[in-house]
């Protein structure tokens, strides 16, 4: 028998989206189980995403060759340990943005099933198909929610990633980082880069979770039951497309948000960067380091999502 039986079943009929007859229940159930999916999701990511960001970053870029080549000169020039340089910026910032995330996500839906009725869930639906339409709603909205938190937390990450040189640091750490940055810039210079964050984040959250749900339900078993392989599988799934689709807004705002303070104010606008670059080097400037973020999109995004609706189950 499989040892995941007793569970699965319940997991079955998540649809991301905690249940309770009170509200603020749910929503503190939906905050719990995202900061834990959250967490897990970014330490199984943050090396390929150290790698990612330096692939993209004007200041770093030209030292690599490729996904490989970046590893193999981190490991000997930094250390194992560099690949998790700035990671507690989002570990941090990830309670807040997950609260957001999985809070607004589950309160649209919550609310969609009780004043849409073209949008319900359909619980005695046999094929136990998901409305595609809500999830795409309640995610696009929990997406462009989370911004707020979001841009400031990747600002930091990034400019902390982008430091290869032990010797020569801009930064002694995440709140050294925050300090100059409000000091250079004030509170609007945490939300260099907002534009191409919402864009990347935004409408592609409601495609996310859709993502998600429809790998999920292909896979159910004969007793409409999920597997623990077929929920790492919908995840790493999950995390692959959206970022097929979103990737270039990915590029220039890691641009964006590690270029200098003293660069001139035109090369902070997304559109600059967008026609700049592709003038320059064509199209191939917007994949750089796609594939590092596909391979960490998979151990991420499965993560968060498996960790997500276990902790629902036993909360």
């Amino acid at each position: 028998p499989d040892p995941s039986s007793s569970w699965t079943r319940s997991l079955a009929s998540c649809r991301m989206v905690a249940e309770s007859s009170n509200e603020a229940i749910a929503v503190v159930k939906d905050l719990v189980a995202g900061t834990v999916g959250g967490c897990g999701g970014i330490v199984a990511g943050q090396p390929l995403d150290t790698i990612k960001v330096r692939l993209q970053s004007p200041k770093t870029r030209n030292l690599y060759t490729g996904v490989l080549h970046c590893f193999q000169k981190v490991v000997k020039d930094e250390g194992f340990l560099a690949f998790f340089k700035g990671i507690t910026s989002p570990l941090i910032g990830n309670v807040p943005m997950q609260a957001v995330v999985f809070g607004m996500n589950g309160n649209a839906n919550r609310l969609m099933d009780k004043y849409i009725p073209s949008l319900r869930e359909k619980k005695d639906d046999v094929s136990r198909k998901p409305n595609f339409v809500r999830l795409y709603i309640a995610g696009s909205w929990a997406g462009v929610g989370q911004l707020s938190v979001c841009v400031p937390v990747e600002l930091v990450k990034c400019r902390l990633q982008v430091q290869q040189d032990a010797k020569v640091k801009l930064y002694n750490g995440p709140l050294d980082c925050v300090k100059k940055i409000w000091k250079n810039n004030g509170a609007l210079g945490f939300y260099r880069g907002f534009w191409p964050t919402f864009w990347r984040d935004g409408p592609t959250y409601g495609l996310y979770f859709v993502v998600y749900e429809f790998f999920k339900w292909k896979t159910l078993d004969e007793e409409g039951n999920s597997s623990m392989s077929s929920l790492l599988f919908a995840g790493g799934m999950a995390g692959v497309c959206t970022w097929l689709f979103t990737y270039p807004f990915d590029v220039v705002k890691s641009v964006i948000q590690t270029l200098p303070d003293n660069a001139p104010r035109q090369e902070m606008s997304m559109i600059y960067q967008f026609s700049t670059n592709y003038k320059l080097h064509g199209t191939k400037f917007f994949t750089q380091g796609l594939s590092a973020c596909l391979i960490r999109a998979i151990p991420a995004n499965a993560a968060t999502f498996l960790l997500y609706e276990l902790t629902l189950k036993f909360i």
